[in-house]
């Protein structure tokens, strides 16, 4: 899936520029050209819905369904204002991307599910009865954000964070709750760590992450010699090797990005012997590496 919040504001710490519109026309043509799932964007990324939209009217990309996110209710706590605060997110969307449905819109945190006794998810579930999306999920930060997503049983979509440092999701509790509900498309996004895993360097690792950079970039360095892939093609192969996930989500600015991911995607996932082997090679990240929102070094951007 086409990561598009590259495309509407500047984004990275490096704090890399959008890329202009006719740019944005050729990656969408070029990713639809390349059998993409879908366009995944969110009302909180700047101009990229509107982008998207500009695009997509000339016909670059119409043909990819888009999933979009609400923007986050953050300081919003009465069930009034939560489900004016979702209509009036989705209106803006379909406004912006000049449409009149979308196919999927989530819920951009997983606090956002039990906000006022679950206003947000009823008025997503009003607007999908009214024809403006075709399913409703929620893009989840961790495990247990996802246990209370899966417990809806309308839920159609999740959006979750997985590469090959986090066993987080291949707990037992986690596999046996998506295996409840097969119903439930997942996207990984975080396939290379905000970027880090692509060039592991001490200058770009978070302070009390672990294992070091060293050790993954040794180890990363090894398996993907072994396993004959790039260290790209063995983040990309290992997530979409996970037979619970439907698709990955990567975050692509140029067309040079999206040519190497396509070409990496294209490649066979790693089987599951090949995905054992990476967890047998690969030390499991600590949640101080894992989880960015703990990360306390002002990290770089790797990609």
């Amino acid at each position: 899936m086409l990561g598009a919040a590259q495309v509407g504001q500047p984004y990275g710490r490096s704090g890399r520029s959008a890329p202009a519109e006719p740019e944005v026309r050729r990656l969408l043509t070029l990713a639809a050209g390349f059998g993409c799932a879908a366009i995944d964007t969110a009302r909180a990324y700047g101009d990229s819905e509107a982008a998207l939209g500009r695009a997509r009217s000339s016909g670059a990309g119409a043909e990819l369904p888009v999933v979009t996110k609400i923007r986050p209710l953050t300081g919003h706590d009465a069930a009034t204002a939560v489900r004016a605060a979702v209509e009036d997110s989705l209106a803006g969307s379909l406004t912006a991307l000049g449409a009149g449905h979308v196919d999927t819109v989530l819920l951009h945190r997983g606090t956002d599910l039990d906000r006022a006794a679950g206003a947000a998810p009823e008025a997503l579930r009003a607007a999908r009865d009214r024809g403006l999306l075709t399913r409703w999920g929620v893009s989840v930060a961790d495990p247990d954000e996802l246990h209370a997503a899966l417990d809806l049983p309308d839920l159609g979509y999740v959006q979750l964070p997985f590469n090959v440092l986090d066993r987080r999701w291949l707990a037992g509790p986690v596999q046996a709750a998506l295996a409840r509900r097969p119903d439930v498309t997942v996207a990984a996004r975080s396939a290379f760590l905000q970027g880090i895993l692509l060039r592991p360097h001490p200058s770009t690792w978070p302070d009390e992450g672990r294992p070091s950079a060293d050790v993954a970039r040794s180890a990363l360095t090894a398996l993907a010699g072994e396993l004959g892939r790039t260290i790209t093609g063995l983040c990309l192969g290992y997530v979409l090797g996970q037979p619970w996930i439907d698709a990955v989500v990567v975050g692509i600015r140029s067309e040079a990005q999206l040519s190497e991911v396509a070409r990496e995607c294209a490649a066979p996932p790693l089987t599951a012997a090949e995905c054992d082997h990476v967890i047998d090679r690969l030390p499991a990240g600590s949640p101080a590496l894992v989880d960015p929102a703990r990360w306390t070094r002002r990290v770089r951007d790797a990609s």
